[in-house]
């Protein structure tokens, strides 16, 4: 009994309990945004690393290797993403760094599942509803608020739509859509024999998770979520047939989570709400604001379509591709100022990439899709059930770069679907090699501790430094942070300028605009050519000023400020 509690897949399901239900729930303040600007990603990333680390020493110490049948179809994906990296250049090295470890970290986690035989993918399954369980729970908090809630606990939201610890509704209702598939699937694929009380703990999480989802509003997630059942139902006909009473028992409970929330008071605001926006989609100036995002891609896919621009490079590129497009759609109404992915993945690898990372994608996906579904037959649309919500998710945003849990619960998705379909090979690596994976695997594993508790330091200065709360040394740990330094150093420069400009200190001040005039070359951002603006204005170089803001309105034509501004400049 003492063996099986400590084998290497009892202990990994540990490690994946840690991952999926334990560490997302770092809460506390934070000035929202992408990666690690959100603390739950960076504990996420602590837990994730013990997972890798653990799988990288187990192999190390194995005879034969598992694998999926496809694996060299899977590995074409960071094949064409690696080569078109090193092809394309470095935009910006800081985010090339993160996005190739992102990827390099999730498939060794994808390929080191496979490598525990005896690895439990129910509990594995489990271990996310569960997580959805708690995430439900954090948003009905949010949706009917308590008089009395600590803020660092529960973040509290204006329209009382649940953001939960994604802090954003589409994200959080893509992994509820999850949830509520995989409690299903549990349901009429477990054991017979499966505890009362973990079945108990499917219904609840299912009703609840529904209950949220639908009070969200949120299209993506009803959507994703509707198209999840139909699927999960043609994979699993032959099952539900055989189990009628606890299909009637699911229906119930999905209908009593979707009514429900509708009668209290967040339901109805959650459905007009996906209303209004389903029907604000076909308004014309609303439609166009996406035209504009797609077009500007396209545009620039085709500016570099084989290596791409490089990884980074999306900002620039929509920024000098959407000025263009602008005059053909003047009337188009919340158009972004900057924007950091087109809300569309294969469009991202495609201007990042080009089309050598979108084949070595597509190349992965279809491997992915036709050998399950060649080994399953309809059986297999229940695993494409559970893939749904995420995978429509990343091709309409960006839920990758705003929760890591999502990436890890996909690929463990993915590794569910394909766990049957693989093949042993011999681990031919020699006693030296395996010696040099551990002790690489130790060293690197780590170092990344070190850096995750440091960064979990340094996002706290930046938000502490964001919203004024004084501290002896601010943006210090920032400022020595790989992942925080750039923001840092531009908030500390920002700082320098201004308290410049309140003292009067001209050689400060020409100081300081001649450095932000060095950055607006290789990043065009509208804060920036704010800050030299009004520098030049505490100069009373107006001349200067109004030939910097028109260099800011050819590449932010719909900003109604800098047209006010230039009005002022006819008299210069």
């Amino acid at each position: 009994m003492q063996k099986q509690l400590l084998s290497p897949s009892r202990i990994l399901e540990g490690l994946l309990f840690l991952l999926f239900v334990v560490s997302p729930f770092y809460i506390t303040s934070s000035i929202g945004g992408t990666g690690f600007d959100l603390p739950f990603n960076i504990t996420v990333w602590l837990a994730a690393t013990l997972v890798i680390g653990f799988m990288l020493w187990h192999v190390s110490s194995s005879d034969t290797i598992t694998l999926p049948k496809n694996y060299l179809y899977l590995l074409m994906l960071p094949a064409g993403i690696l080569l078109s990296a090193v092809i394309a250049g470095v935009v910006e090295p800081v985010t090339w760094l993160f996005r190739v470890l992102y990827i390099l970290a999730g498939v060794i986690f994808l390929f080191g599942l496979f490598q525990f035989k005896s690895l439990s993918v129910e509990r594995g399954l489990f271990f996310i509803v569960l997580s959805g369980l708690l995430i439900s729970l954090y948003g009905i908090v949010q949706i009917h608020p308590l008089q009395a809630s600590d803020e660092n606990l529960i973040t509290s939201t204006k329209t009382l739509l649940p953001t939960t610890i994604f802090q954003q509704v589409n994200v959080t209702a893509s992994y509820l859509a999850t949830t509520v598939l995989i409690a299903i699937y549990l349901l009429f694929t477990s054991l017979e024999n499966t505890k009362k009380t973990i079945q108990a703990l499917l219904y609840v999480s299912m009703t609840l998770s529904t209950y949220v989802l639908v009070s969200s509003g949120s299209r993506i997630g009803l959507l994703s979520l509707a198209l999840g059942v139909i699927f999960l139902t043609i994979g699993l006909a032959k099952t539900l047939r055989k189990n009628k009473t606890k299909l009637l028992g699911v229906i119930v409970l999905l209908s009593v989570g979707s009514v429900t929330s509708y009668v209290l008071f967040s339901g109805p605001s959650g459905l007009n709400k996906t209303v209004d926006k389903t029907y604000g989609l076909v308004k014309a100036n609303n439609s166009e604001a996406r035209v504009v995002i797609y077009g500007a891609a396209l545009d620039s896919i085709q500016s570099s379509p084989v290596f791409g621009h490089g990884i980074g490079s999306y900002k620039s590129e929509w920024l000098n591709h959407s000025a263009e497009l602008y005059p053909k759609y003047p009337n188009v109404e919340h158009m972004p100022y900057t924007l950091g992915h087109p809300h569309n993945e294969i469009l991202m690898w495609a201007i990042e990439g080009g089309v050598i990372a979108v084949i070595g994608i597509l190349i992965a996906l279809v491997s992915t899709l036709s050998s399950v579904a060649r080994f399953y037959g309809l059986t297999s649309f229940a695993y494409f059930s559970l893939l749904l919500p995420i995978s429509m998710h990343n091709m309409l945003e960006l839920p990758f770069y705003i929760s890591s849990l999502h990436w890890f619960v996909w690929l463990f998705l993915i590794f569910v679907a394909l766990k049957a379909i693989s093949t042993d090979k011999s681990n031919q690596l020699s006693q030296m090699a395996k010696l040099s994976i551990r002790g690489i695997t130790f060293v690197f594993g780590l170092t990344s501790l070190i850096f995750l508790l440091q960064t979990a330091s340094a996002q706290k200065d930046i938000t502490d430094y964001v919203y004024g709360r004084s501290t002896d040394k601010p943006l210090q740990q920032a400022l020595i942070n790989p992942y925080f330094q750039a923001d840092a150093r531009a908030m500390a420069n920002r700082s320098v300028l201004y308290h410049a400009i309140k003292n009067g200190d001209k050689q400060k001040i020409s100081q300081m605009i001649e450095q932000l005039q060095q950055q607006l070359d290789t990043t065009p951002n509208l804060k920036l050519f704010e800050d030299v603006i009004n520098g030049y204005e505490a100069l009373a170089e107006k001349k200067q000023s109004c030939t910097v803001a028109e260099k800011a309105l050819k590449v932010y034509p719909w900003n109604g400020g800098l047209n006010k501004y230039l009005a002022t400049c006819s008299d210069r």
